[in-house]
């Protein structure tokens, strides 16, 4: 068994947003995502790893195909590895996400 708390996660960053592993297993991982009040991660894709988004804490937009919708702390979401996302933060406070991928994202050298 493998455990982990968000304590253990890197902090927030106020001048780039914080993506980065959390915990890593045989055939999936989850990486936290931390985003202060204005900070946005890029358009991007997962290859072929399906991917969750749970949002811990924070108020953010989701955005896929040019279509925004609110992400709020409880929010989950399921993205195709090819489907280009971007999560930004839209709200006052810090923004955490946990992202799960199966299989692990970035591949995992063999």
């Amino acid at each position: 068994m493998k455990m982990t708390t968000l304590a253990h996660a890197p902090a927030y960053d106020s001048e780039q947003f914080v993506a980065g592993p959390l915990l890593d297993g045989s055939q999936s991982n989850v990486r936290v995502i931390r985003l202060s009040p204005g900070q946005t991660l890029p358009p991007h894709t997962h290859s072929t790893s399906d991917l969750m988004i749970y949002i811990v804490e924070g108020t953010g937009t989701l955005t896929m195909d040019g279509n925004a919708v609110n992400f709020d702390a409880g929010s989950l979401a399921y993205f195709h590895g090819d489907e280009e996302l971007r999560l930004s933060n839209t709200g006052t406070t810090g923004l955490t996400a946990l992202a799960f991928l199966a299989p692990p994202f970035p591949p995992q050298p063999t």
